[in-house]
């Protein structure tokens, strides 16, 4: 068994010892998690108590945020007046969260006559669109208030002018052709970028109007679980949402949320960032991606363990039957760009009829991760209706790279590294055209590999229990707070140990010096090939507690492998 050419570079993080040194002795920590913490742009010892301590006084006034004034009192007015109002919120976890936090806040605020509603992400695509404007209006509706959407309704806000509702939107997401006439507009991108909360997600922006109106910080539960699930950065005010949030999960055990975790396989009292992300986030996307987003947000609204334990069945039957369209999507897309795809492409547009709008996201950042290059993936309908998904890695102002194409496009909107769109099937060559040209000149020519940032270079004596302890404290992990990532140079690799489970995952023991660890690749098995082994090699991986039958010790969570090389 050998292993195939490396298909990472490596980028081995510099070691300030005298500045590392420094901050472990100030800080009282290990000097492996001091050298972490400056590589996070933590220096000193305030910044590292602030930032293992998550503590409710570092969430900022939700005040600070303009249009929040304008907003509270507009629902005031609702309130005495007794109008309708309208929560229209967006079918994934995010937009599904931020509705849940704001039907109950207006419980909460005593407004007696409210109603929640969603596009449909098949037939509507995303967003507050005009037609909906006019059907809310038809039922009564004297004001609409959207959570993760709106900043783009130019048309929509237009047509509920022309027809006296009023409108408040609040959104995260970027601000491309100014703000919509409305009411209030409250989006933190409005603000400067010193502001605590400027990356804050649509179930944040509601958690802060919900604190607004009714002076609590309730429902962090929720607004964690929108806050992973949206991949938004775990720094700053979201760091500490997502902090106590989880601890809020774990006392609290919400109902819906703790009857999809058993659906998941696991106690809600376990919970962590990665499984929301990876376990919890999954099954309330499913229902929106195949259908509609209700059932997911009525479960977030259960307080019958009976009825939400059989809504998280259907959301984990749901994720099942996605996952089965991403890897027929997923197949058919690989095969078609590892036969055409050609190294001075620096940008991938695919389009399909029969592929499924609702799973083109999830498709298309595995293609991204797989070509290392910005992808967009458009699945068209029978009409001749795209609707497609965008990812891209760092480096690359995805939303900006449509801006550039937009005379292409009916509509898009997102953020640097993920974005939607919808297009007409005769467009998609000029399309494809112009956004591989804008990925050209954004990226540059040459061959696009991935790009291993590795914080630690160790030796096997240093990883105990104490480290792995310390580690702990860097949690929630997320997007731009990743694991720690170590790599260990010239370890044995012990043959003997070597397995693959379920033809996808790789596991095996390594030795370096006297201590031994298990390791395991999740889905590297494609990676070997069946002849000899390389006696040593250098692995990149995160350690972490493994609890198999009651007892704990420290396993290795590969990212990389490769045959050991002169050094780093």
């Amino acid at each position: 068994m050998s292993i195939p050419s490396v298909k990472c570079t490596w980028h081995i993080a510099e070691y300030d010892r005298p500045r590392t040194r420094a901050l472990a002795q100030a800080a009282g920590i290990p000097p492996i998690v001091a050298h972490i913490l400056l590589l996070r742009g933590i220096a000193t010892s305030a910044q590292v108590q602030r930032f293992l301590y998550p503590a409710l006084s570092h969430l900022s006034d939700p005040f600070l945020l303009s249009g929040m004034r304008p907003a509270v009192a507009r629902i005031a007015e609702a309130r005495e007046r007794g109008e309708h109002v309208l929560i229209f919120g967006d079918y994934d976890v995010d937009g599904i969260a931020a509705t849940a936090i704001l039907v109950n806040a207006f419980k909460r605020f005593g407004l007696e006559h409210f109603s929640h509603d969603m596009p449909q992400r098949l037939t509507e695509g995303y967003g507050l669109s005009a037609d909906r404007v006019e059907a809310a209006a038809h039922d009564g509706v004297h004001l609409i208030v959207t959570v993760d959407n709106g900043i783009s309704a130019h048309e929509a806000a237009q047509r509920a002018r022309e027809l006296g509702l009023g409108l408040i939107i609040t959104d995260h997401h970027s601000i491309e052709n100014g703000l919509p006439e409305a009411h209030a507009v409250i989006n933190p991108k409005r603000e400067d970028r010193s502001y605590p909360g400027y990356h804050l997600c649509g179930a944040g922006v509601a958690f802060k109007l919900a604190e607004a109106l009714n002076g609590t910080k309730n429902d962090l539960d929720i607004a964690a679980l929108g806050t992973v699930a949206d991949i938004v950065p775990l720094c700053g005010e979201n760091r500490a949402i997502v902090s106590l949030g989880l601890r809020h999960m774990v006392k609290h055990q919400r109902t819906g949320l703790a009857q999809l975790a058993a659906a998941a396989g696991f106690e809600l009292s376990d919970v962590t960032s990665e499984r929301i992300g990876f376990q919890l986030g999954p099954r309330l996307n499913a229902a929106g991606r195949l259908a509609e987003g209700l059932t997911a947000l009525e479960l977030l609204l259960a307080e019958c363990p009976i009825a939400a334990g059989k809504m998280a069945r259907q959301l984990d039957a749901a994720n099942e039957e996605r996952r089965a369209i991403e890897r027929v999507m997923f197949n058919e897309a690989a095969e078609e760009l590892d036969a055409f795809l050609s190294p001075e492409l620096q940008g991938i547009v695919v389009a399909r009829r029969g592929w499924h709008a609702g799973v083109v996201g999830i498709v298309a950042s595995r293609l991204q991760g797989r070509y290392h290059r910005p992808v967009v993936m458009i699945a068209i309908d029978d009409e001749g209706i795209g609707r497609g998904s965008g990812r891209a890695g760092a480096g690359f102002d995805l939303v900006g790279a449509l801006g550039t194409c937009h005379e292409h496009l009916v509509k898009f909107g997102g953020h640097r590294a993920a974005a939607g769109l919808t297009i007409r099937s005769e467009d998609i060559e000029a399309f494809r055209a112009a956004f591989q040209a804008e990925a050209l000149r954004q990226l540059g020519p040459g061959e696009r590999r991935a790009g291993l940032a590795i914080d630690v270079l160790a030796s096997f004596s240093e990883i105990d229990n104490a480290l792995l302890a310390a580690l702990k404290r860097l949690e929630p992990i997320g997007h731009q707070n990743p694991a720690p990532l170590f790599c260990s140079l010239g370890v044995t690799l012990l043959p003997q140990s070597l397995r693959v489970l379920k033809d996808q995952h790789l596991k095996m023991s390594v030795r370096q010096g006297a201590t031994v660890f298990p390791a395991i690749g999740f889905n590297m098995a494609e990676r070997f090939f069946t002849q000899d082994v390389p006696r040593e090699v250098d692995i990149a991986y995160t350690p972490q507690f493994n609890t198999w039958r009651g007892e704990t010790s420290i396993q290795l969570l590969l990212k990389d492998i490769r045959p050991a090389g002169p050094g780093p």
